[in-house]
């Protein structure tokens, strides 16, 4: 089974949508162009990430950017027949299995673990029952996650979109901004650290302060950043959070699939306003320092 090692990040152009994995060189760049010689947009990576994982509507090419890994494999099959495909030992978690077919036949997989999966086929309605039992070939794209990593606020906008997919609206608006508490907490977390607080400490503080004030004079005073500076501030203050607040609180029975995107889509922008920032003000803080 062919591999290749990827970082889990997509870009994606938001002109002739090419997808592709972004590499440790594109975060070094101020722009990077579209890999499509005949389209040849320019945009800064963190633009081509936000792109890519607001693609929640891609079923051709799904979301993947949690997967490290991507392995390949051309399968012989028996149409009408199933067969087991057994991972690699390293596998940690498969995120996507993507099959296509080489002939007029239908194909899934079933079953999926880190383990394996199991791949099976059938006809279409007015398919050719004569296929039954013939030998054919399906090509195989297994997304997964080989390196023992854990990145929590990722996990919970994987669910997120996940549950979009699904139109379980409420639930996707929760885990939107679940994963945004998520990366704050941790953000704060690591930069109290660097003065020396201890973790009791800082998570007694950080228990006791509510989200907005996290958001803005907190990043601020660590970071020189802050949410309300950002695009997204109205619709995570006014939208977001308020609607994340009605739903725990159970005022707030039912969600569109509007709503539901709205706030998938602020958590992204709102999660990467504070990256690029805080890239930005690290690498001007390392500048000053070498001077």
């Amino acid at each position: 089974m062919e591999h290749k090692k990827l970082i889990p990040f997509s870009v994606k152009c938001n002109k002739c949508s090419r997808t592709w994995s972004v590499s440790k060189e594109d975060f070094e760049k101020p722009i990077i162009i579209c890999q499509d010689p005949e389209c040849k947009n320019q945009f800064t990576v963190y633009e081509g990430i936000k792109n890519s994982l607001k693609s929640f509507e891609d079923h051709i090419l799904p979301n993947t950017f949690l997967s490290n890994d991507m392995f390949n494999q051309i399968v012989d099959i028996k149409i009408g027949y199933q067969v087991y495909i057994e991972m690699p030992k390293n596998i940690k978690k498969i995120y996507n299995v993507t099959i296509i077919p080489t002939g007029l036949f239908l194909t899934g997989a079933v079953d999926i673990t880190k383990e394996g999966f199991k791949i099976l086929t059938s006809l279409p309605d007015d398919g050719d029952k004569n296929l039954i039992g013939q030998n054919a070939k399906v090509f195989v794209i297994i997304n997964a996650k080989t390196d023992d990593y854990n990145i929590p606020w990722m996990d919970m906008l994987q669910y997120a979109l996940e549950q979009l997919r699904n139109e379980e609206y409420l639930t996707s608006i929760l885990f939107s901004e679940i994963a945004f508490e998520t990366y704050i907490d941790t953000t704060l977390t690591l930069g109290y650290k660097k003065y020396g607080l201890d973790e009791d400490s800082i998570s007694r503080f950080l228990v006791a302060t509510e989200l907005p004030s996290k958001v803005n004079p907190l990043m601020y005073n660590l970071y020189r950043t802050k949410l309300a500076s950002s695009s997204s501030w109205k619709s995570w203050e006014k939208k977001a959070l308020k609607w994340r607040n009605e739903i725990a609180h159970g005022s707030k029975l039912s969600a569109t699939k509007e709503e539901a995107k709205l706030v998938y889509e602020t958590v992204i922008d709102s999660i990467f306003y504070f990256i690029e920032e805080i890239d930005k003000y690290t690498k001007e803080s390392e500048r000053n320092n070498e001077k």
